[in-house]
C-alpha cells in the first residue's frame, strides 16, 4: 500500500501562531474595555438607558459573530466543492500545517461531503445567531 503525504509548510504554522496570538490580545483587549464600559455606564446611566445600551453592544457582537460563521459557512462549502472536484484531499497546491495523508478517490469524496454538511450547519447557526441579534435590537 503507498501512502501518499502531503509535507507540512513550517512558516504557515509561524505565521499561524503570530495571528492567532494577535487575535488572543486583541480579545482580551476588548474585554478589558468592556468590562471598563460596564462598570462607567452601570454608575452613570438610569437603569433603562443602562439595558438599552447592554442589548445593543450584545446585538453588535452577535451580528459580528453571525457574520464570521456565514463567512466560514462559505468557505467550508467552496472548500468542500473543490474537493469534491479534484478528488483529492489535502487539496494539490495547499499550505499544510503538519504532514497530513493525501486522501483520494471515495475518501475524498466523502470529505469534500461533510465539509458540505458542515457548511450547511454553519449557514444554519448563522441565520440563528441573526434572528438572536435581530431581537436584540428591539426589532424582535
Amino acid at each position: 500500500m503507498n501512502v501518499e503525504i502531503h509535507r507540512a509548510d513550517p512558516s504557515l504554522r509561524r505565521l499561524t501562531f503570530i495571528v492567532l496570538s494577535a487575535a488572543v490580545l486583541g480579545a482580551v483587549l476588548l474585554m478589558v474595555l468592556f468590562h471598563n464600559w460596564i462598570g462607567r455606564s452601570a454608575r452613570a446611566l438610569p437603569d433603562a438607558q443602562f439595558v438599552f445600551e447592554l442589548r445593543r453592544m450584545i446585538g453588535f457582537a452577535m451580528t459580528g459573530a453571525g457574520l464570521c460563521l456565514l463567512v466560514l459557512a462559505g468557505y467550508a462549502a467552496r472548500l468542500g466543492q473543490r474537493v469534491i472536484e479534484q478528488r483529492r484531499w489535502p487539496l494539490s497546491g495547499a499550505r499544510v500545517m503538519r504532514d497530513t495523508r493525501v486522501r483520494t478517490g471515495e475518501h475524498a469524496i466523502a470529505f469534500g461531503r461533510m465539509l458540505n454538511i458542515a457548511a450547511i450547519a454553519l449557514l444554519a447557526m448563522s441565520i440563528g445567531v441573526g434572528v438572536l441579534s435581530w431581537h436584540q435590537f428591539g426589532a424582535g
